[in-house]
């Protein structure tokens, strides 16, 4: 009823000031500026160009600082958030029947749903973008979209079809001004070809980067282009050809005074002369580290004691070689950190942002509506059960979002508590181990004695790491499920050999039953990681000289029933209420084995995801059977 009471003309977008134009521009510019290393201060200008567009009205000033929102939270890996950002900007340049945004609009969403694994939705979106540019002859538009075609097809592992998308990108771009996406389509067709094992084609497209970005104003393409040229070159045996192009990448970042790119040109250049001359490709990198170090750019440093670690180890010279590795590892660590921490910034930032807007526009919808239906009755009561009813959904989201984020912020402080301590003491013990080794003269006995303590630690580190890293990439990407038939026994009887070494340790008896002929449908992936948890886990908690029994009951033609069976010290009723919920509780074995259960967590994702269930039976003392199905 609100939308039917506006008048024709307020569709139009309306005019607003130079001075309002002008500073919505530099909000933007803003936002820009700082989208790399500062988010917190590109989503407050942002935030703010947008609140200002929407005070004035100026739909195409939203658009333009939401597909800012995109960009930086495609920045910061939030490519889920990013691609909801960028379809309100698509609906807005639909209102305005503004087909060239809409055509950039497809383009971005289009990478960034390739960039999620959705090729073939990516695909169709960067189709959308090129029949509009088609539609408008926008040539460079076009260069554009075939470029983003060719990447999402080598994305895709089509190469042959990335390359023809390529080549019809340069055949349109022969008679327009060379820009930057020309010097990246360049840039990929090398690529490609270093991919296909062509490197002398590769070459070509380098050689051509130089040639074209010879301007000042592309200075640092160019040298980029020369570096390249070089690495090239030496893949082809061409070394003093190839030292030739870093020699003059080095002349033209010192020439226009490119402290970043002076100390990126004397890395390359100390990886060309390591083998020839290692004393002096260790003095170009440390050169390289004081400009890095003046410049503040700590990912720059990381890369840099990456190959002062390795020159050093070509010499011999290995206590360097340690205290580089060592800066090597704080420095990544500290970037990893700040990344995560920048990461949630934009997440939290942006959902608020999301938050404050719908609210905004709840109560635009309310002034609407109270305007046109002060005169009709019933209207003002449908009306006011609108309003209600979009209230009450606002709240209930709100109140759903609060308790995910809850939930979020607990698991998050246990997975920290875990990294912090069960991750860290591992590591720690085989630190303190290899100091002993270094300051003390041992026995070949001892020596033994500490190597085998050491492999303990590094298995127990290693398995909480892999179960880390399963858990996260579920967490941030979902669980996808490739369904296909499989033999179950086969997964079984492999992962059985895996562990027939924890077995053999603990003089364990294994009884499987799973017939060699049972067939089932779901992703055999996840049916590997499910059984190898459940079977490593009553390894874990059996007490030496005790059976483990796996079976299938497939009693019911619809669905089979596998169950693992220890005769271990069972699970406390407390522990399964634990469990059931998804709580994290550190537990151990009947021989002092660790477990963070995570790994169960991550089975009962993988289980839900198939569209099956997991249960247990457990007494204390007594053992456990762990259930499940797909």
């Amino acid at each position: 009823m609100a939308a039917c009471g506006r008048s024709a003309d307020q569709r139009q977008p309306p005019r607003i000031s130079k001075k309002d134009s002008l500073k919505i521009q530099q909000y933007i510019q803003k936002s820009i500026f700082y989208q790399q290393g500062k988010p917190d201060s590109a989503l407050h200008y942002a935030r703010e160009g947008l609140q200002l567009s929407q005070k004035l009205h100026y739909r195409l000033g939203e658009a333009l600082l939401i597909n800012q929102l995109s960009a930086i939270n495609e920045v910061y890996g939030n490519l889920e958030l990013a691609s909801r950002y960028q379809k309100e900007v698509l609906v807005i340049y639909k209102q305005l029947k503004n087909r060239s945004g809409q055509a950039a609009a497809h383009a971005q969403l289009g990478m960034l749903e390739a960039g999620q694994g959705r090729t073939k939705l990516g695909m169709k979106q960067l189709g959308q973008a090129l029949a509009l540019y088609k539609t408008l002859a926008d040539t460079p538009g076009m260069v554009a979209v075939y470029t983003r075609l060719g990447e999402v097809n080598e994305l895709d592992h089509q190469l042959k079809q990335a390359m023809a998308f390529y080549i019809k990108a340069k055949q349109l771009n022969k008679d327009q001004p060379v820009k930057d996406d020309y010097f990246v389509l360049l840039n990929n067709m090398a690529r490609l070809n270093v991919k296909k094992g062509l490197p002398r084609e590769a070459l070509r497209y380098y050689r051509e980067g130089i040639e074209k970005s010879s301007s000042p104003a592309a200075v640092k393409t160019h040298i980029r282009f020369l570096h390249s040229a070089g690495h090239m070159l030496d893949t082809l045996d061409s070394a003093k050809e190839a030292l030739v192009y870093h020699r003059m990448g080095l002349q033209n970042a010192r020439a226009h005074n490119l402290k970043e790119d002076e100390a990126r040109s004397l890395l390359v250049m100390a990886r060309a002369v390591k083998d020839e001359d290692a004393q002096k490709g260790i003095q170009h990198l440390k050169t390289a580290l004081d400009l890095a170090q003046e410049i503040g750019h700590k990912q720059l440093s990381a890369e840099i004691y990456k190959g002062l670690t390795e020159l050093y180890n070509q010499q011999s010279m290995h206590k360097e070689a340690l205290n580089a590795l060592e800066m090597h590892h704080r420095l990544n660590d500290s970037l990893s950190n700040i990344n995560k921490a920048h990461k949630l910034l934009v997440l939290q930032n942006s959902y608020e942002l999301a938050a404050r807007r719908a609210h905004i526009e709840s109560l635009e919808l309310s002034n609407q509506e109270k305007t046109y239906q002060r005169n009709i009755g019933i209207g003002l009561a449908i009306a006011a059960f609108v309003i209600l009813a979009i209230t009450a959904f606002y709240f209930y989201k709100t109140r759903m979002l609060n308790k995910r984020l809850i939930e979020s912020n607990r698991i998050k402080d246990q997975l920290f508590s875990i990294i912090g301590h069960d991750l860290r003491n591992p590591v720690g013990g085989i630190t303190q181990l290899l100091a002993v080794m270094d300051e003390q003269e041992l026995s070949l006995e001892e020596l033994h004695q500490m190597i085998s303590a050491m492999r303990k630690q590094g298995d127990v580190a290693l398995e909480i790491l892999n179960a880390l890293l399963n858990w996260g990439e579920a967490q941030l990407k979902g669980v996808n499920v490739k369904a296909s038939h499989f033999s179950p026994l086969t997964y079984i009887q492999k992962n059985l050999a895996a562990l027939n070494k924890q077995v053999t340790d603990k003089s364990l008896r294994i009884e499987n039953t799973v017939a060699a002929e049972l067939r089932i449908s779901g992703d055999a992936d996840h049916f590997d990681f499910i059984i190898r948890n459940l079977l490593s886990n009553a390894i874990k908690f059996s007490y030496p000289g005790k059976t483990i029994w796996v079976n299938a009951d497939v009693s019911n033609p619809e669905k089979v029933i596998f169950s693992v069976k220890d005769e271990g010290k069972g699970i406390t009723e407390m522990q399964q209420a634990l469990f059931l919920k998804q709580n994290l509780d550190i537990t151990y074995g009947t021989s002092g084995e660790k477990g963070t259960g995570i790994g169960l967590m991550l089975c009962l994702e993988f289980i839900k995801a198939n569209h099956g269930k997991l249960w247990l039976i457990s007494t204390p003392g007594n053992g456990t059977t762990f259930f499940f199905y797909f």
